[in-house]
Protein backbone atom coordinates (compact mmCIF):
# COMPACT_ATOMS: atom_id res chain seq x y z
CA UNK A 1 0.00 0.00 0.00
CA UNK A 2 1.30 3.47 -0.66
CA UNK A 3 1.83 5.96 1.51
CA UNK A 4 -0.88 8.32 0.29
CA UNK A 5 -3.13 5.72 -0.23
CA UNK A 6 -2.56 4.39 3.76
CA UNK A 7 -3.52 8.10 5.00
CA UNK A 8 -6.38 8.13 2.85
CA UNK A 9 -7.38 4.73 4.41
CA UNK A 10 -6.57 6.26 8.36
CA UNK A 11 -8.20 9.34 7.23
CA UNK A 12 -11.49 7.54 6.90
CA UNK A 13 -11.48 5.03 9.43
CA UNK A 14 -11.34 8.28 12.13
CA UNK A 15 -13.89 10.05 10.11
CA UNK A 16 -16.67 7.19 10.22
CA UNK A 17 -15.09 6.79 14.20
CA UNK A 18 -16.50 10.47 14.96
CA UNK A 19 -19.30 9.66 13.03
CA UNK A 20 -20.37 6.86 15.44
CA UNK A 21 -19.97 9.24 18.38
CA UNK A 22 -23.58 10.79 18.36
CA UNK A 23 -24.04 14.34 16.62
CA UNK A 24 -27.04 14.01 16.90
CA UNK A 25 -29.63 16.39 18.44
CA UNK A 26 -30.11 15.16 21.77
CA UNK A 27 -26.25 15.89 23.02
CA UNK A 28 -24.69 12.48 21.13
CA UNK A 29 -26.25 10.33 23.90
CA UNK A 30 -28.01 8.50 21.56
CA UNK A 31 -31.56 7.79 20.38
CA UNK A 32 -33.99 8.29 23.34
CA UNK A 33 -37.87 6.94 24.11
CA UNK A 34 -40.18 7.76 26.26
CA UNK A 35 -39.74 9.60 29.90
CA UNK A 36 -42.63 8.03 32.93
CA UNK A 37 -43.02 10.45 35.38
CA UNK A 38 -45.20 12.90 37.07
CA UNK A 39 -47.38 15.87 35.07
CA UNK A 40 -48.77 18.35 37.43
CA UNK A 41 -52.36 19.70 36.62
CA UNK A 42 -52.16 23.44 36.95
CA UNK A 43 -55.36 25.93 37.02
CA UNK A 44 -55.46 29.45 35.70
CA UNK A 45 -58.06 31.21 37.73
CA UNK A 46 -59.41 34.71 37.94
CA UNK A 47 -60.09 34.68 41.48
CA UNK A 48 -58.00 34.08 44.78
CA UNK A 49 -61.15 32.19 46.50
CA UNK A 50 -61.84 29.01 44.60
CA UNK A 51 -62.79 26.53 46.54
CA UNK A 52 -63.60 23.37 44.03
CA UNK A 53 -62.76 22.54 40.90
CA UNK A 54 -64.24 19.75 38.63
CA UNK A 55 -62.62 18.79 35.33
CA UNK A 56 -61.97 15.85 33.83
CA UNK A 57 -59.07 14.16 32.09
CA UNK A 58 -58.99 11.63 29.10
CA UNK A 59 -55.76 9.85 27.76
CA UNK A 60 -53.90 7.13 29.06
CA UNK A 61 -52.48 7.39 33.29
CA UNK A 62 -50.85 5.10 35.44
CA UNK A 63 -51.74 6.73 38.22
CA UNK A 64 -53.52 9.62 39.77
CA UNK A 65 -52.72 11.30 43.30
CA UNK A 66 -53.78 14.61 45.57
CA UNK A 67 -50.70 17.13 45.87
CA UNK A 68 -50.16 18.13 49.30
CA UNK A 69 -52.65 19.97 50.75
CA UNK A 70 -55.44 19.03 48.28
CA UNK A 71 -58.24 16.39 48.89
CA UNK A 72 -59.69 14.45 45.64
CA UNK A 73 -62.44 12.52 44.56
CA UNK A 74 -62.25 10.91 41.26
CA UNK A 75 -64.83 8.33 39.55
CA UNK A 76 -63.76 6.60 35.92
CA UNK A 77 -66.54 7.40 33.58
CA UNK A 78 -65.00 5.38 30.50
CA UNK A 79 -61.83 4.00 29.78
CA UNK A 80 -59.01 6.41 29.65
CA UNK A 81 -61.04 8.92 31.28
CA UNK A 82 -61.37 9.97 35.26
CA UNK A 83 -63.33 12.53 36.65
CA UNK A 84 -61.65 14.56 39.45
CA UNK A 85 -63.25 17.01 42.10
CA UNK A 86 -60.21 18.86 43.92
CA UNK A 87 -60.93 20.73 47.10
CA UNK A 88 -59.84 22.06 50.12
CA UNK A 89 -56.29 24.22 50.84
CA UNK A 90 -55.67 27.33 48.98
CA UNK A 91 -56.65 26.54 45.47
CA UNK A 92 -55.89 29.85 43.48
CA UNK A 93 -54.22 30.48 40.16
CA UNK A 94 -50.90 28.24 39.60
CA UNK A 95 -52.50 25.58 41.73
CA UNK A 96 -51.68 22.07 41.36
CA UNK A 97 -54.65 20.63 41.27
CA UNK A 98 -53.89 17.28 40.93
CA UNK A 99 -50.45 15.04 39.47
CA UNK A 100 -51.04 12.51 36.96
CA UNK A 101 -48.02 9.96 36.07
CA UNK A 102 -48.20 9.38 32.36
CA UNK A 103 -45.92 7.02 30.01
CA UNK A 104 -43.87 9.99 28.31
CA UNK A 105 -43.98 13.51 30.38
CA UNK A 106 -42.34 15.18 27.17
CA UNK A 107 -45.87 14.47 25.57
CA UNK A 108 -48.27 16.59 27.87
CA UNK A 109 -50.39 16.73 25.03
CA UNK A 110 -51.32 13.26 25.08
CA UNK A 111 -53.68 13.78 28.28
CA UNK A 112 -56.95 16.36 27.60
CA UNK A 113 -58.22 18.33 30.24
CA UNK A 114 -62.01 19.58 30.30
CA UNK A 115 -62.81 21.86 33.14
CA UNK A 116 -66.63 21.16 34.12
CA UNK A 117 -67.39 23.43 37.30
CA UNK A 118 -65.57 25.76 40.00
CA UNK A 119 -67.47 26.78 42.89
CA UNK A 120 -66.65 29.63 45.76
CA UNK A 121 -65.13 28.87 49.04
CA UNK A 122 -67.12 30.22 50.76
CA UNK A 123 -70.10 30.57 49.46
CA UNK A 124 -70.19 27.22 47.20
CA UNK A 125 -71.60 29.58 44.23
CA UNK A 126 -71.10 28.03 40.88
CA UNK A 127 -68.56 30.33 39.11
CA UNK A 128 -68.30 30.43 34.98
CA UNK A 129 -65.82 28.89 33.80
CA UNK A 130 -64.93 30.53 30.80
CA UNK A 131 -62.13 32.78 32.65
CA UNK A 132 -60.00 29.98 33.80
CA UNK A 133 -58.50 26.79 32.25
CA UNK A 134 -56.25 24.16 32.90
CA UNK A 135 -52.42 22.55 32.00
CA UNK A 136 -50.43 19.70 32.25
CA UNK A 137 -47.16 20.68 32.68
CA UNK A 138 -44.04 19.01 33.74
Amino acid sequence: MTPTLSRACLLAAALGMLGCGGSDNNGGSGPTGPVPGPLRVVLTSPNSDDGAVMFQVTGVIDSAVAPAGITIYQSTPGPNVIRVISTGGSITSGSNLLTIYVADVNKPTSVTLQLLQVAAKTTYAARAVGAYSLAAQK
